[in-house]
C-alpha cells in the first residue's frame, strides 16, 4: 500500500533508513552529536519532498517544514539535528513525497494567497488513515450543525503540504504534530483530549 505521508515514532540508532512508498528514504547520518536526515530519490524522476520534524533531545529540532526538490538516483541533506549529552533522543517526523511536475513551488510568500482562499473563516480538519478522532469530531460538528471541510492529507497531500508551509510561523520547537490537525478560522490546533470542549470551542 502506497503512503503519501508516515508519521513514525523513533528511538535513534547510528544507522537506519524508513521508506515512502518506496521512492524516497529518509536516512541518518551520524556525525559526533550531529545527526543528519538524509532524502535519497531512489526512482529516475525528480521529486518533490515535504519534511517536518518534531526532535526530543536535542539542541535544534526542525519546527520548520523542509521543503526541497530531490534530483533523480540522489542524495539531499534535510535537516542537521544536535543531541544534547545525557537525554535521551527520539524525534517524529512528516513525509510527503509529490511528483514534481504536480507539486506547487514551495515558498513560505507564494502559496499564502492560495491556502488562505481556502481556510480563512473556515474550519478545515485534516484527516490521516487510521485516524478515529478524525471521524468521531466530523460527525459531531455534523450533529451541532458547524460548518467544516475534511480534507484527507492521502488525497491531497500537496494542499496539506502547503498549509504546513503557510502555519510555519506558529510552529515552535515544543510542537508536536498530532491528528486530527484542525485550522479554526485563523488559528491551528494539533489534536484534542476532549471532544465535547473541541466541539464546544469551534461552535463559538
Amino acid at each position: 500500500m502506497r503512503y503519501k505521508l508516515l508519521l513514525i515514532i523513533l528511538v535513534l540508532s547510528a544507522h537506519s533508513a524508513w521508506s515512502q512508498g518506496l521512492k524516497v528514504l529518509i536516512k541518518e547520518k551520524k556525525q559526533g552529536k550531529r545527526l543528519v536526515l538524509v532524502a535519497e530519490n531512489k526512482t529516475k524522476d525528480t521529486l518533490n519532498v515535504f519534511l517536518m520534524v518534531n526532535a526530543e533531545g536535542y539542541r535544534r529540532s526542525a519546527s520548520k517544514p523542509v521543503i526541497k526538490n530531490i534530483p533523480p538516483l540522489s542524495e539531499v541533506p534535510m535537516i542537521t539535528l544536535i543531541e544534547i549529552s545525557g537525554v535521551e533522543s527520539r524525534y517524529t517526523f512528516d513525509l510527503v513525497v509529490n511528483e514534481k511536475e504536480n507539486s506547487l513551488s514551495f515558498s513560505y510568500d507564494a502559496p499564502e494567497r492560495d491556502i488562505e482562499r481556502v481556510m480563512t473563516g473556515k474550519i478545515v480538519i485534516f484527516t490521516a488513515d487510521g485516524c478515529s478522532k478524525c471521524e468521531v469530531l466530523s460527525e459531531k460538528l455534523n450533529e451541532n450543525r458547524v460548518q467544516h471541510r475534511i480534507i484527507d492529507i492521502e488525497q491531497d497531500a500537496v494542499l496539506y503540504s502547503q498549509f504546513m508551509s503557510f502555519i510555519e510561523r506558529k510552529l515552535t520547537s515544543e510542537t508536536k504534530i498530532k491528528f486530527p490537525v484542525i485550522w479554526n478560522r485563523d488559528d491551528v490546533i494539533f489534536g484534542y483530549d476532549s471532544l465535547e470542549e473541541m466541539v464546544y470551542r469551534l461552535s463559538r
